[in-house]
């Protein structure tokens, strides 16, 4: 019986990579993070290099997450998380070094429900850092080509507020990749006297996809690596 590459069985134990993405909210109908997720669940190298990818879409809404996160770990048991959110604003590809104890009490939600507290977890740290080398990843989505940038600030939104927790509640290498809005067509650069490009081109979804599974990749090589040690 001929076996599919992506179930082919392996003596060796698949690291577990849970992504997340996040749904539709206000002033961004459409979340390209829901794209990139199924894109992901398509690349065929993942399972030649023992990945067991789990993605799940998670809903833009303050109440419930901690139990949201929580259900999550407990049905994929991950060895590695990563969540995917937009930055609207950004240009690059966002790779977040940091979770704030703080919370909008300003934006609503894809509820339209609007937060009542200023912090994330009332009493908790002021900062919990991801669990991962961002400096490491840059360089290696930078150099496939792709615009990319540490972060040191998740914002305060849903994103940020789901890294907190996320780093709360699990223990093992965790963190959070912001996209900004894609680009659907070939960019044309715009140009200053110098003949320099005004601004970094927005990134396709190919090239987001492609910035995420570099960062899947060298996130289950490190572990490989790390169990060997043990």
């Amino acid at each position: 019986m001929v076996q599919n590459s992506h179930s082919a069985p392996s003596n060796r134990r698949r690291v577990r990579v849970l992504v997340t993405a996040f749904g539709a909210f206000p002033g961004a109908p459409a979340n390209p993070t829901e794209a990139i997720i199924r894109r992901l669940q398509r690349e065929p190298r993942f399972a030649l290099a023992d990945i067991d990818l789990r993605v799940a879409v998670m809903p833009v809404r303050f109440a419930g997450v901690e139990a949201r996160v929580a259900a999550l770990l407990e049905a994929h048991r991950p060895d590695i998380v990563i969540h995917l959110g937009l930055a609207g604003r950004r240009r690059a590809i966002s790779i977040e070094a940091r979770a704030r104890n703080r919370l909008t009490v300003l934006h609503p939600d894809a509820d339209g429900a609007i937060n009542r507290q200023f912090t994330v977890t009332p009493g908790g740290p002021a900062l919990r850092f991801a669990r991962w080398n961002p400096v490491q990843l840059v360089h290696a989505v930078h150099d496939a080509g792709v615009p990319v940038a540490v972060s040191q600030d998740a914002g305060d939104y849903l994103c940020n507020q789901t890294l907190y927790v996320t780093l709360d509640l699990f223990d093992g290498p965790a963190g959070f990749i912001h996209v900004p809005r894609l680009r659907r067509r070939r960019p044309i650069p715009r140009l200053s006297a110098g003949r320099r490009p005004l601004s970094t081109p927005l990134p396709s979804l190919s090239e987001a996809t492609q910035a995420v599974a570099i960062a899947v990749r060298l996130l289950a090589r490190t572990q490989t690596f790390s169990r060997k040690a043990q």
